[in-house]
């Protein structure tokens, strides 16, 4: 017996288009997002899913509506799994961001754990929210299917923490976990608490059509 979830990204914005970091704000899909909803939701449709979680962000939200009209499920809100907050990096583009803050991008990408954007959200503190997150979702939902709808950062935290290497496990190689938007990765949580990846930054649904 086992616990499966598929873990989604949200659908493209214009933020996403444009390189700039979405963060905390409440950016809607884009046109092309809500088709990758769609097709994200047509590839779920058959999948016998008993719960739909979502990060509260709106980009997420509108993901998870679309995968709940193909099942009778509401979706449920789950603050925790919101993107991390870049305070005063919202918006930027992340060139930008390098240019201007040179050392703080440095240990947003080599030293996360150590990274706070100007009025922003720690990392570790994020890392912390997100893992809880997935772990609380995990525990209500012995033996059965659930779909969870987030974002980038929130995925490759996820994703290694559960990979749990020496390296991994202090979220350094975050970045390298590849999140394309409307994405979807399947995990398995065992019945004696183990965590399996089985799948990753599947995007096979958006080449169809």
């Amino acid at each position: 017996m086992a616990t499966w979830i598929y873990l989604v990204r949200h659908g493209q914005t214009v933020w996403n288009e444009e390189g700039r970091l979405c963060g905390s704000s409440d950016v809607p899909l884009s046109d092309e997002g809500l088709a990758q909803a769609r097709k994200l939701a047509a590839r779920l449709k058959d999948i016998d899913i008993t719960a739909i979680y979502s990060s509260p962000l709106l980009r997420a939200r509108q993901t998870a509506e679309a995968i709940a009209a193909c099942h009778c499920v509401e979706v449920k809100v789950e603050p925790d799994l919101r993107e991390i907050d870049y305070g005063d990096w919202e918006g930027l583009k992340v060139v930008d961001a390098a240019e201007r803050f040179p050392e703080l991008e440095r240990l947003r990408r080599e030293d996360p754990m150590r990274f706070v954007a100007p009025n922003g959200e720690p990392m570790q503190l994020f890392a912390e929210r997100v893992i809880s997150a997935i772990q609380r979702i995990a525990a209500s939902h012995a033996d059965e299917t659930v779909c969870v709808v987030a974002h980038q950062t929130v995925n490759r935290f996820i994703l290694c923490w559960i990979l749990q290497s020496p390296h991994l496990a202090d979220f350094r190689f975050w970045r390298q976990l590849r999140q394309d938007p409307a994405c979807v990765n399947l995990l398995q949580v065992r019945e004696d608490g183990m965590w399996r990846v089985c799948l990753v930054n599947d995007i096979c649904h958006l080449m169809e059509g």
